[in-house]
């Protein structure tokens, strides 16, 4: 019986250490295992079976040396709703990127709302192309003297997106000298993400055809995942952001050649 109580006793301080080693994780977003011990009070052996059982219920990754946040997939949110989020940041981008866009050139404006903003930023121009699979980007250059390309494909409604196979192959039958794209997640080891697989895909395709390509996001779109890879963060040329990058996030920049505009 004595057995049990200390037992039950030495389950409820885990359980609780467990709750703090994740309190800990969700404020630094990275555990280093040597740092643990002095701070619970406890052994190195203790703290790695902890690691173990977090692990094993899917609240974090054990790294090299620490543990990482499992970030849950980012399910995504209709073109309406994502306009409304972060706009003076969105603004502040779109800005940026249009001093990157001459006169005379041929550009693809991926779908997503940085890159409508950045559409309106656009519309004074002249002899410019613009090549896109966004409903609302067509339109919003309509009145506008810019020769626009709308590409075929399936339909996707809450982001007046144009996907697939058929807008695949025509882009295919295109060339760009820039795409500037935005995505719902950045991750420095997953790549550049989007909800959709089949938009991912457009995307990719959108990157092959195009000589330089410049990443328009917003400081929420950094360590969030979703469903479809498009790329690797090395193969992108320029991002513009708000973020306030680290030193140690402008280094991995530098060192993938990846010119940056923080506004």
């Amino acid at each position: 019986m004595k057995n049990l109580k200390i037992e039950n006793h030495s389950a409820i301080f885990q359980e609780e250490r467990l709750e703090k080693i994740m309190a800990l994780l969700e404020k630094e977003n990275r555990l280093v295992t040597n740092d643990l011990p002095a701070m619970f009070n406890t052994t190195s052996v203790t703290i790695r079976k902890d690691l173990i059982i977090l692990e094993k219920r899917g609240l974090l990754k054990r790294t090299h040396g620490g543990a990482i946040k499992v970030n849950k997939l980012y399910p995504g949110l209709a073109l309406t709703e994502k306009e409304k989020i972060n706009l003076d940041e969105k603004l502040k981008i779109a800005k940026q990127a249009s001093k990157l866009i001459s006169e005379g050139d041929t550009i693809i404006l991926d779908s997503g709302s940085t890159t409508s903003l950045l559409a309106k930023e656009i519309k004074h121009m002249h002899r410019l192309t613009v090549i896109t699979n966004a409903i609302n980007i067509a339109n919003e250059l309509l009145q506008s003297d810019i020769e626009v390309i709308l590409i075929g494909g399936s339909l996707l409604k809450e982001t007046s997106t144009l996907v697939g196979p058929i807008a695949d192959d025509s882009l295919r039958k295109l060339s760009a000298a820039k795409l500037f794209i935005g995505v719902d997640g950045i991750d420095f080891e997953r790549g550049l993400t989007t909800p959709n697989i089949q938009e991912a895909k457009t995307s990719r395709v959108m990157m092959e055809i195009s000589s330089e390509i410049i990443l328009v996001v917003d400081s929420s779109k950094f360590g969030r995942r979703s469903l479809g890879v498009i790329s690797q963060v090395k193969d992108i040329d320029t991002i513009i952001t708000t973020k306030k990058l680290s030193d140690a996030e402008q280094k991995r920049f530098s060192n993938d050649g990846i010119d940056v505009f923080m506004v």
